[in-house]
């Protein structure tokens, strides 16, 4: 049950754009055996899983998995003796504060699993923002992932007033059990993934982010200080474009107007995607910031029409690997371009 907050949060902003929108971070289908990947999560939620666990390191996609099992059993209608509601068990106060719109339709639905997952993920990562500050200043000690379940489970007044992980038989059991079965109920074995239809594929060093060491793509400004800065979406896209042989100018511009600067330098482009191209998200379209846009690369197609792609943000350790589908693209068509 999430708990209603017994401490104000300190609100911390991220950038957002389509690396955590409405499209789907990577399910296992196209990728091999990963040590580390995800495992066990009901096909149906399986996108919402890893699109909730993308937003900060210290949850995981094995950590929402293992509280969604906790707290409801993935069941979306559930409802507690205590009044908590939907998969994530959400109590109505909390909800009404923390509650975000998921799938796009434009309302956050406490029994819409794909709200109330996406919020899950949200809501936990703030608590971990303020866990952090708090343990920074003294005032609590503890792993920041288990401080984080805690103040779920109990409320951060509880943490904050304890010093910790409260003294509650049931958040200690809790906390113990998501970490557990985070490991051992939601976390594959085996070797490394590899991902996507291109050649080389991606290799990853999780079920998120792409090695770029292993990749052998150099962890600095493209080419020279004169291309495209480190981390940033261009970045990534001209590196890995580079990566499988197929370059693009080192000029293209801001994110959303590379289709401009594809259309001068005589590239192929259209609305059809194909493995390796650039996806360009004009500004605000699918998230991507309201100025500048943003650009990514395909790295598979699938037979239904859905894309994964890679991307890359400053506000991300490394680039990630992110899912739409068809019905998605086909939504923001006017606003998405494929550079062949």
């Amino acid at each position: 049950m999430v708990a209603i907050l017994g401490l104000a949060l300190t609100a911390v902003m991220l950038f957002m754009g389509p690396l955590f929108a409405i499209g789907l971070v990577v399910s296992n289908h196209g990728t091999e055996s990963a040590s580390g990947g995800l495992t066990g999560v009901p096909d149906e939620f399986l996108a919402d899983v890893q699109k909730a666990g993308s937003i900060c390191a210290e949850v995981t996609p094995q950590i929402i998995a293992a509280q969604l099992d906790a707290e409801s059993g993935w069941n979306p209608t559930a409802t507690s003796p205590a009044g908590a509601k939907g998969i994530a068990q959400f109590m109505p106060g909390t909800w009404e504060a923390h509650g975000k719109d998921g799938d796009g339709d434009g309302k956050a639905d406490i029994l819409n699993p794909h709200d109330a997952i996406w919020s899950q993920g949200n809501y936990m990562c703030q608590l971990v923002d303020t866990v952090k500050s708090l343990r920074s200043s003294g005032k609590i000690v503890g792993d920041i992932t288990e401080l984080a379940l805690a103040a779920y489970n109990a409320g951060l007044g509880a943490v904050s007033q304890h010093g910790g992980i409260p003294p509650y038989k049931e958040t200690q059991a809790y906390v113990k059990k998501i970490v557990e079965w985070a490991r051992s109920k939601y976390t594959m074995s085996g070797g490394g993934m590899v991902v996507g239809q291109l050649t080389p594929k991606l290799i990853m060093m999780d079920d998120i982010h792409v090695d770029i060491s292993a990749m052998n793509i150099p962890a600095t400004w493209y080419l020279d200080p004169s291309g495209y800065e480190y981390k940033q979406c261009t970045w990534w896209a001209a590196s890995r474009r580079r990566n499988i042989g197929r370059p693009v100018d080192t000029h293209m511009g801001n994110g959303g107007f590379w289709i401009e600067s594809a259309r001068r330098l005589g590239y192929q482009y259209g609305k059809d995607p194909q493995p390796g191209d650039v996806i360009t998200f004009r500004p605000g379209v699918l998230g991507a910031h309201q100025t500048y846009g943003h650009v990514a690369v395909v790295e598979q197609v699938d037979a239904d029409g859905g894309i994964t792609i890679s991307e890359s943000s400053s506000s991300l350790p490394a680039p990630i690997i992110t899912q739409y589908s068809k019905a998605q693209l086909d939504a923001a068509r006017e606003g998405i371009w494929f550079i062949h």
